[in-house]
C-alpha cells in the first residue's frame, strides 16, 4: 500500500486553496455556456449603440438562450451531486440551502476549548487535548460510575461444541465483490485512501490485497497501519468549550474495512450454520433491524395487555458502551460462540494494539489548514467506525436476556436495551421491575458497562399504569423516542405521527425548491429520500393506529406528489400516483405489514389439517378480545394477507413483497375500505 500511496501522491499531489464564498457550488460550465454569454453581451452592446427595436429583441432572445442554458446546466449539476452522494438527503438539503442563502464570505473557524479550567486556542494543543480526552474517557467513566464487580461475568455462560478454529482464505473474486459493494465515499482514514478511489482501482489492487488479507488470516495478525484510526470531534450540544460535548467520529483505513468484511462473512456463516445468532438482539445482524426491535416491543406489550396485564418498559441508557469494554472479556465472550484457536488469535490482534489521532480543520483569514494530534493507544472498547466493532458488541451483550432470567423480556438493538416486565397487579409488577433494573445494573457492573440511571426512562402500559411506581432514581414518562420511533403509554401513536408530519412538511418545502433547480429524475429521487423514507419507517406499528393519523400523513404525501406531477392545489393526484409508480401511505402500510407477517413463522391453516383447500396458505388468526390486538403488526399483516388474491399469496414467499407492490401500484389505494373492496372483487372474479 505504501507503493500505491507513493504513486498516488506523485500523480495527484495535494494542493492548498483558499475557502470560497459560502453558498457557492462548484459548477463547471462548458464552452457552449461561455459562447452564449459572449453572444448575449455582444447583442446587448449593439442595442446600446443603435437603440433599434429589432436589436433589442435580438438581445432579449440571446438572453433567454443564455438563461435557459444556465438553468439546464445547474439542474444537471444538482442531479449529478445527488446521484453521486452516499447520503442523498444531506446532498439535497445542501442544494436547498445553497439556493436559499446568499453568498457570504466564510468566517474564521477556530477551536477554543477548556483544558484543566484553562482556555486553549492553539490548534495543535486542541487536537492533542481532544485525543487524550477520547482515549481516557472510558476509564474515567468506569472509575466514576461503576461499583465493584459482584461476580465473574462468565460464570453463567456455556461454551459451544461447534467451533471456528480457523478463518478460511479469501479469493480474489470475493475481495473484488466486497470492494465493489463499498459505498463510494470520499472520506479517508489515516492511509488517505477513499473507498471511491479504491473502487476505481479495484481490478489492479485486488490481487495484492487478497494476498495481504490471506496472510493476516493465516498469521492471525493485523498489519499495524490498519489499526490506526483518524478521529474527528463532532459537536453534539452545549458549550463548544467543553470537550465532553463532542462525539468522536472515527475513520478506519478503507483496506481495513475490506479485511473486516471478509472476516465478518466467516463469522456470520459460523453463527447461522450453528443457529446461535443472539436471541433478542436486533443490531447489525442479518434479517434484523431497528424496526424489528420496535415491533418486538409492541408485540410483547400488546400480547400482555390482551391477557389483562400491566406492562413496564425500562429503556436503559448505557454511557460510552462501545468504548468501555475490556478486551480480555470480549475474547472470553467470543469463545462461548466457538471462536477459538487461530480465529481467536486474529480477534485478539484486531482488538489490541490500536492507536488513534485526532484531526481538526482550522480556518484563519480565509485559509483552512488541517492539524493532527500525536498518536495515542486505545486500551478499551471495540473500534468505532469499523465493520466488526458493532457486531462484536452485539455478541458481547448477547447473554443479557439469559442473565435477566424470568424477571423481564429483553429487547436490544446494540446498546439500546429495553426490559419489559408484566403482571396483573401493581405490587408484583413493581417488585419484578425493581429486580429487573437491579439485575441490569449488576450485569453492567460485572461487564464494564456504565448504567446511567439519570437517563434511563420508565414507561408503563395498561389500565393500572398510573398505580405503578419504580425506583426513585428512574424517571417515569408518558412517551419516549426509541430507535427513531416515539412510543406512548397508550400505543396511540399520535405523538409519533405529529413528529412525522413536521418532518414531511419540512421535506415538502425542500422538494419544491429542489424541483426548481434540478431534473425530474433527481426530484423523484428526492421524493423517495425525503418523503417516502420517513413514511415507510415504522409504519407497521402506526399505520393502523387511527384513520386520522393515516389521513394526516396521506394529505402531506399527496401534496408532495402534486409537486412531482406539476399539479395545482386541490387537483386529484390519483392518476399521478399510478403514472409515477408511487405507492400511497395505505399501500406502503399494506406492503410492509404483510411482508413483516410473512417473515414471522406464524401458524397457517395447512399446519392444522392436511386438506388441500384454497385457503390452506392463509394464516390462522388467533381469537382476541381487544381492538388493540387486531392492530399489532403480526396480526394485522396476517389478516391482510388472507384477503389477498390467490395469485399473489400463493407464489414464492421470497417475492411476495414485490408481487404485492406491483398489484397495489396498478390502482392506487386511498383507504383500507378500497383495499378490501378490491380484494373482494378479484375473489369473486377468480
Amino acid at each position: 500500500m505504501s507503493l500505491f500511496n507513493t504513486a498516488l501522491n506523485a500523480s495527484c499531489p495535494y494542493k492548498s486553496s483558499r475557502s470560497k464564498l459560502s453558498g457557492q457550488r462548484a459548477i463547471h460550465y462548458g464552452p457552449e455556456v461561455y459562447q452564449l454569454k459572449t453572444q448575449f453581451l455582444q447583442a446587448q452592446d449593439i442595442y446600446i449603440l443603435t437603440g433599434r427595436e429589432e436589436d433589442k429583441l435580438e438581445a432579449a432572445r440571446k438572453k433567454r438562450e443564455y438563461d435557459l442554458k444556465l438553468k439546464t446546466t445547474r439542474r444537471e449539476a444538482s442531479e449529478q451531486i445527488i446521484a453521486q452522494s452516499s447520503n442523498k438527503s444531506r446532498a439535497m438539503w445542501s442544494i436547498v440551502n445553497v439556493e436559499r442563502k446568499a453568498c457570504e464570505e466564510i468566517k474564521d473557524a477556530t477551536w477554543i476549548v477548556k483544558v484543566s479550567n484553562k482556555i486553549v486556542e492553539d490548534p495543535i494543543v486542541v487536537a492533542d487535548s481532544f485525543n487524550k480526552h477520547f482515549t481516557t474517557v472510558a476509564e474515567e467513566t468506569l472509575k466514576d460510575n461503576n461499583p465493584q464487580k459482584t461476580a465473574d461475568p462468565n460464570h453463567h455462560l456455556t461454551h459451544l461444541e461447534h467451533t471456528l478454529p480457523i478463518l478460511s482464505l479469501a479469493t480474489t473474486g470475493e475481495v473484488y465483490g466486497i470492494i465493489r459493494a463499498l459505498k463510494p465515499t470520499s472520506s479517508t482514514g489515516i492511509d488517505d485512501l477513499s473507498s471511491r478511489l479504491l473502487k476505481f482501482c479495484a481490478e489492479d489492487l485486488c490481487p495484492p490485497l487478497t494476498q495481504i488479507i490471506n496472510k493476516s488470516l493465516i498469521q492471525a495478525t493485523i498489519p499495524t497501519n490498519l489499526k490506526v484510526a483518524k478521529v474527528y470531534p463532532l459537536h453534539k450540544k452545549g458549550s463548544k468549550e467543553d470537550m465532553g460535548n463532542f462525539r468522536p467520529i472515527s475513520l478506519v483505513p478503507t483496506v481495513s474495512k475490506v479485511l473486516e468484511k471478509v472476516v465478518l462473512t466467516r463469522l456470520m456463516n459460523h453463527l447461522k450454520s450453528n443457529n446461535i445468532l443472539p436471541k433478542g438482539q436486533h443490531g447489525f445482524l442479518p434479517g434484523r433491524s431497528t424496526i424489528t426491535a420496535v415491533a418486538e416491543i409492541v408485540e410483547h406489550v400488546v400480547d400482555s395487555l390482551e391477557t389483562g396485564k400491566t406492562v413496564g418498559g425500562a429503556f436503559l441508557d448505557l454511557s460510552k458502551a462501545f468504548d468501555c469494554l475490556d478486551h480480555q472479556l470480549i475474547l472470553k465472550k467470543l469463545e462461548t460462540f466457538g471462536i477459538v484457536g487461530v480465529a481467536q488469535a486474529w480477534f485478539r490482534s484486531y482488538l489490541t494494539g490500536r492507536r488513534q489521532l485526532v484531526e481538526i480543520k482550522n480556518t484563519l483569514k480565509g485559509r483552512t489548514s488541517t492539524v493532527r494530534s500525536g498518536l495515542l493507544n486505545v486500551t478499551r472498547g471495540v473500534p468505532q467506525g469499523s465493520v466488526l466493532g458493532p457486531v462484536i458488541f452485539t455478541l458481547f451483550s448477547a447473554d443479557l436476556p439469559a442473565y435477566m432470567g424470568p424477571y423481564s423480556h429483553t429487547v436490544m438493538y446494540a446498546d439500546d436495551s429495553v426490559l419489559l416486565t408484566s403482571n396483573n397487579a401493581p405490587e408484583p409488577l413493581e417488585i419484578n421491575n425493581y429486580i429487573a433494573i437491579n439485575k441490569a445494573m449488576e450485569y453492567c457492573a460485572n461487564n464494564d458497562l456504565v448504567f446511567n440511571e439519570n437517563k434511563t426512562l420508565q414507561l408503563f402500559f395498561g389500565n393500572l399504569k398510573n398505580y405503578v411506581s419504580c425506583p426513585q432514581s428512574i424517571q417515569i414518562v408518558d412517551s419516549t423516542r426509541h430507535l427513531g420511533v416515539i412510543l406512548d403509554n397508550g400505543l396511540r401513536w399520535d405523538i409519533h405521527v405529529n413528529s412525522l408530519c413536521r418532518k414531511l412538511s419540512s421535506s415538502i418545502f425542500a422538494l419544491r425548491r429542489i424541483k426548481n433547480v434540478t431534473t425530474p429524475a433527481a426530484t423523484r429521487t428526492a421524493y423517495h429520500a425525503l418523503i417516502e423514507a420517513h413514511i415507510r419507517y415504522g409504519i407497521i406499528c402506526w399505520g393502523d393506529s387511527s384513520k386520522e393519523n393515516v389521513q394526516r400523513a396521506f394529505v402531506l404525501q399527496k401534496r408532495a406528489v402534486r409537486i412531482l406531477g406539476g399539479l395545482q392545489l386541490g387537483e386529484s393526484c390519483r392518476d399521478t400516483f399510478k403514472t409515477l409508480g408511487i405507492p400511497t401511505v395505505v399501500s406502503i402500510y399494506i406492503c410492509e405489514v404483510v411482508a413483516f407477517a410473512g417473515g414471522q413463522n406464524l401458524l397457517r391453516n395447512e399446519h392444522l389439517h392436511q386438506h388441500n383447500t384454497r385457503n390452506a396458505a392463509n394464516f390462522n388468526l388467533p381469537v382476541h378480545t381487544t381492538s388493540r390486538f387486531s392492530k399489532k403488526p403480526s396480526y394485522a399483516g396476517a389478516r391482510l394477507f388472507n384477503l389477498l388474491p390467490a395469485g399473489i399469496k400463493n407464489g414464492n414467499p421470497k417475492s411476495l413483497k414485490r408481487r404485492l407492490l406491483t398489484w397495489l401500484l396498478k390502482d392506487p389505494i386511498y383507504s383500507m375500505n378500497e383495499f378490501i373492496a378490491r380484494c373482494d372483487r378479484e375473489f369473486h372474479l377468480s
